[in-house]
């Protein structure tokens, strides 16, 4: 553990400059207004929930952000394709792969701890809270955020009611955020110190890109959890299989309706 502390030390420094904090969050700022217009227009199928959380991922992600949204998130052809359910298939139909299903869940987990987590950081920063406070505090934001707002949100676009949304959306963010405030507070407890000597605040360059670092290192440890939770049903993921369904039915319905009142012509 020390060996590897020690080329953190050694390596990380740069993350701290100016320079590299205000490039990186300013392609994050450019990478997450662009994707945001993009998610409501040539990409429109995205599922709603992934419209706010791509542009939050993209924003502390910066690159790396924008590169997971194009290759996970957005068909190379999607701006070609004409029509709301022509969309809604091409998405579906490149969301089907398991590994962008998750992908996508764990975007949509760390979309959403991540402006808890990082909200709370920077109120025990200046409170000046101890280590474990700081981690208590924001475990709990952040799953109060991600739940009611996030999980709940996507529970409720597969026609579950508001009690059992809430519940499903309780469930599944409860082992996601596990694994994020895991990924989190390795780097808040070990790598920050080692790289800059003590937890910085938010008014320096530090507090940001490692703090970004976190959730990046959070992202990781929280696929293979996501990875189970979509196996296993508890989690979606992306695409629009059961709109699909519903939106075909609507048609047969429509086309039967319409024969049955040609034939009483």
């Amino acid at each position: 553990m020390m060996g590897f502390l020690d080329w953190v030390a050694h390596v990380l420094p740069f993350m701290a400059s100016p320079a590299f904090a205000i490039s990186w969050y300013a392609i994050g700022v450019i990478g997450a207004v662009a994707i945001a217009i993009d998610a409501n227009t040539a990409n429109s199928a995205l599922n709603p929930p992934l419209k706010v959380a791509w542009p939050i991922i993209v924003f502390f992600f910066s690159l790396v952000g924008v590169a997971l949204y194009l290759v996970m998130s957005r068909p190379g052809d999607i701006g070609r394709v004409q029509g709301r359910k022509a969309k809604t298939e091409r998405f579906t139909q490149y969301s089907k792969p398991t590994w962008r299903k998750v992908v996508a869940s764990a975007t949509h987990c760390v979309g959403g701890d991540g402006m808890g987590i990082m909200t709370a950081m920077v109120f025990a920063r200046v409170e000046g809270f101890s280590f474990w406070g700081e981690f208590w505090f924001e475990y709990l934001i952040g799953y109060l955020l991600g739940w009611f707002i996030f999980q709940t949100w996507a529970m409720r676009m597969h026609d579950n009611g508001w009690f059992e949304s809430i519940w499903k959306g309780g469930r599944a963010e409860f082992f996601s955020m596990i694994t994020v405030m895991l990924g989190m507070g390795l780097v808040m407890r070990f790598v920050t110190p080692a790289t800059v000597g003590a937890q910085p605040l938010p008014d320096t360059y530090a507090f940001w890109t490692f703090g970004a670092l976190g959730l990046m290192v959070g992202f990781i440890f929280t696929y293979p959890m996501n990875y189970w939770l979509v196996a296993i049903g508890w989690k979606h993921g992306q695409g629009h299989e059961d709109m699909l369904k519903k939106m075909n039915k609507d048609e047969r319905d429509g086309r039967r309706g319409q024969e049955a009142r040609t034939s009483e012509q």
